[in-house]
């Protein structure tokens, strides 16, 4: 399975993220998870700078797409202050289809208490795919953008997270 960890931070102290960490995993049954791709988008609020390291057979990820990825995820405001790192996404595909095309993309909110603690599961949302028509049409009732209401906004957020993680490709039948 292959799956993506999204970090969000706020470096200058302002109350606003302005850099976002994406982790590609490859995970493999008996083996630890493998980092693949470590890319790291700074100056968000402008015009992003984008770095990052491939490990072996990694896949050319469109930056277009990285930064599409990335300003969905910003809208989320999960995002850490400086120097911390306590508040993750992870995202995944969780199955496929007939036609072999994933219908369904998992979201974990995962944030740990103390510094270099077990992150544990806040909050977790779907989308799916029903008709495997590479349409994301179905949404779980999440507070993702935790206002204290699950509402159209929040399945907005969940289907553009979802559409633009699907456009990196980033899962495995």
């Amino acid at each position: 399975m292959r799956y993506l960890k999204a970090i969000a931070q706020d470096l200058h102290g302002n109350g606003h993220a302005n850099t976002v960490i994406l982790h590609f995993y490859q995970q493999r049954v008996g083996r630890p998870d493998e980092l693949i791709h470590d890319i790291v988008g700074s100056d968000m609020s402008s015009c992003a700078r984008w770095t990052g390291r491939s490990h072996h057979d990694a896949l050319d990820l469109n930056k277009s797409r990285i930064a599409s990825f990335a300003d969905s995820f910003l809208r989320l405001n999960w995002f850490n202050p400086a120097s911390h790192w306590r508040r993750t996404l992870v995202v995944y595909v969780d199955h496929f289809g007939k036609k072999g095309r994933p219908n369904s993309v998992k979201f974990d909110f995962r944030e740990s208490t103390t510094s270099g603690g077990q992150a544990s599961l806040v909050c977790n949302a779907a989308a799916y795919d029903g008709d495997s028509d590479g349409v994301l049409e179905t949404f779980t009732n999440s507070d993702v953008d935790r206002n204290g209401v699950a509402d159209n906004v929040d399945k907005e957020l969940i289907r553009s997270l979802g559409t633009t993680f699907l456009g990196l490709t980033w899962y495995a039948h």
